[in-house]
């Protein structure tokens, strides 16, 4: 019984060893270009304090952090990869995440919420909000960042 029990136990730490090695190796390319942008940003802005980063992936790869400068206000830094061009935008102009969920869910048939990113599309500052639908289909609802007008859907992927 006491060579079950460890057997068990090797397998289980092996299991779990296999699982922390998947995820990081996984995240690493997420985390690299998170503090590549970030030391990208320091470098070139006023960027002093980042609260949030996401990674838009839609007819160009784009990277935004959400942070404050030295004065406190906050920041959208929207930075284009292929050039290092960036795109500041102050958040108070901007339409929340939140409201940008609350968009997606009163004009769709959504299941639940996944994620809700910021990038460009045709160089105009969005939220993609992905989402899956009563179907478990994916979903994007693509909403201009600054009016907050209703820009493009994808149902059913």
């Amino acid at each position: 019984m006491k060579k079950v029990i460890i057997g068990l136990v090797l397998t289980l730490s092996v299991i779990i060893v296999g699982a922390i090695y998947v995820y990081q190796t996984a995240h690493a390319p997420y985390a690299q270009a998170e503090q590549e942008t970030i030391t990208f940003l320091k470098e070139r802005t006023d960027l002093n304090d980042v609260k949030d980063f996401y990674w838009y992936n839609g007819e160009k790869t784009t990277f935004t952090v959400r942070g404050s400068n030295e004065s406190d206000e906050e920041k959208y830094y929207i930075v284009k990869p292929d050039g290092g061009t960036v795109i500041t935008l102050d958040v108070a102009e901007t339409l929340s995440e939140q409201n940008a969920r609350k968009m997606a869910t009163d004009a769709t048939d959504l299941k639940r919420i996944l994620d809700a990113k910021i990038g460009l599309m045709e160089d105009t500052p969005v939220w993609e909000v992905t989402y899956k639908n009563e179907n478990d289909r994916l979903g994007y609802y693509i909403i201009d960042l600054k009016t907050g007008e209703w820009m493009r859907s994808v149902d059913n992927i």
